[in-house]
């Protein structure tokens, strides 16, 4: 494998470290795994040490990279006591340390999800103590060859034959230059080797690309940096590639998604009823997907005859289940538009609640499922939307907690959660909450 080709911005002195200086080295003995992945352990003076590649219980030596008065951050020199639950990794990029793709290749799965389950307990644990039940980890996605969409980057140095495309390196933005990875799908990896031998010597110096394959095995790319649009153009039809976007052209700068440059497909069959592309969020893996929907279908609970919104709708792919049931009403909001059957409102979601609320509207249920940073701006208009349930799902445990205390607060009762491992080897983890209001009272009555 090829090293890594871009180094990282930060040096020995911003990382805590006096240049010239050996780094002191540590022995710890990990307690627990942290939200990013990190084992923590305390270090002989009992600060908290958070160390990448390691699991509970294991006694490690490491060397210290970052160090500040109530935490440090160190890089594993060797394992002294390892973990029953430590395996042996499958990627030789993971085994390197080159590769941030996954955090957690080292251990086995049922130490994953007692990790996962125990990151989604230490944020919600106020409201586990005020009787939230949290469910057993919902698991069904394959240890591997799960992923059907992808976010790779590329850097070309100043006259190399191409460029090097791959995830970024652990907390850092050099890329590892990545000829299989074991996560994809096939469909996913075809397409990644045909980029590599037919755009990579056309690519600019930096960028990324984003890869999505359908159910049928079609698979949509988008290009956000400079290329070759001649070359860009070529890779339709080429390892199951059927779509291609390019946002950037003529030089490095953001893409401007509106002006994109489209060749084959606009869109593909991402699953059935459901239309993706590229340059769209959709969730990785379409058997965790499948997981998730039942999730949130589960604590919508009946939905006939009440009206229904869903904030953050992105393609629809809640919305295809929220319709079902027979609801009165379902409306969708987010910030862009798609193509979507039901009422469709765009915007941001909080200035769409405010306007819903000033024109005398209620819902019987809400949905939502928000970015990582959560629904912070949104809560205090959906609330007075007045609705009997709000179903929300989460792909970030600590914001949620922060917007379940202030839902809490306003009078709604959270009864159970249910977290999803919808990515393993990853420290990534997915939550669904129920909430119930205590006393729902409309605005102008039935």
């Amino acid at each position: 494998m090829a090293p890594m080709t871009e180094h990282s911005s930060r040096s020995r002195e911003s990382r805590g470290q006096p240049a010239g200086n050996r780094p002191a080295v540590v022995d710890v003995v990990i307690q627990t795994i942290a939200a990013g992945g990190d084992g923590v352990g305390p270090d002989g003076s009992g600060r908290i040490t958070f160390i990448p590649g390691t699991a509970p219980t294991e006694r490690v030596r490491a060397r210290l990279e970052e160090s500040k008065k109530n935490y440090a951050r160190a890089e594993l020199i060797e394992v002294i006591e390892p973990s029953p639950s430590r395996v042996e990794p499958v990627c030789p990029l993971f085994s390197a340390r080159r590769c941030g793709g996954c955090q957690w290749q080292h251990l086995d799965l049922a130490e994953q999800h007692r990790a996962k389950t125990a990151i989604v307990e230490r944020e919600l644990r106020r409201h586990i103590a005020g009787g939230l039940q949290l469910l057993p980890m919902a698991c069904d996605v394959a240890p591997y060859k799960w992923r059907r969409r992808a976010r790779l980057h590329w850097f070309r140095p100043r006259g190399a034959e191409r460029a090097s495309i791959g995830f970024f390196g652990p907390r850092s933005h050099r890329v590892a230059d990545v000829d299989a990875c074991p996560q994809m799908t096939r469909a996913l990896s075809d397409v990644l080797s045909v980029i590599r031998s037919e755009l990579g010597p056309h690519l600019g110096s930096r960028g990324s690309i984003e890869l999505l394959a359908g159910h049928n095995g079609e698979v949509h790319v988008s290009i956000d940096g400079w290329c070759s649009p001649k070359w860009a153009s070529r890779l339709i039809g080429k390892g199951g590639l059927v779509g291609t976007i390019v946002g950037v052209v003529l030089h490095d700068r953001k893409a401007d998604r509106d002006s994109a440059i489209q060749w084959g497909k606009r869109s593909i069959s991402l699953e059935p009823g459901l239309r993706g592309r590229a340059d769209r969020f959709a969730q990785a893996s379409e058997t965790g997907n499948q997981a998730l929907l039942a999730a949130v279908d589960r604590a919508c609970g009946d939905r006939e005859g009440q009206r229904i919104i869903e904030f953050y709708a992105g393609t629809g792919n809640l919305t295809r289940v929220l319709a079902r049931g027979k609801p009165a009403e379902v409306v969708a909001t987010d910030s862009r538009r798609v193509s979507w059957r039901h009422d469709l409102r765009i915007g941001p979601a909080q200035d769409i609640a405010c306007e819903l609320v000033e024109d005398g509207y209620y819902f019987d249920l809400a949905v939502l499922d928000p970015p990582r940073i959560g629904a912070k701006e949104l809560l205090s208009p959906l609330i007075e939307l007045h609705p009997a349930r709000i179903v929300y799902a989460s792909c970030d445990p600590a914001t949620l907690a922060r917007d379940l205390d202030v839902l809490v607060e306003s009078g709604y009762r959270a009864p159970w959660a249910q977290p999803l491992d919808l990515m393993p080897q990853t420290a990534h983890v997915e939550v669904v909450v129920r909430l119930d209001a205590v006393e729902r009272v409309l605005p102008y009555g039935e």
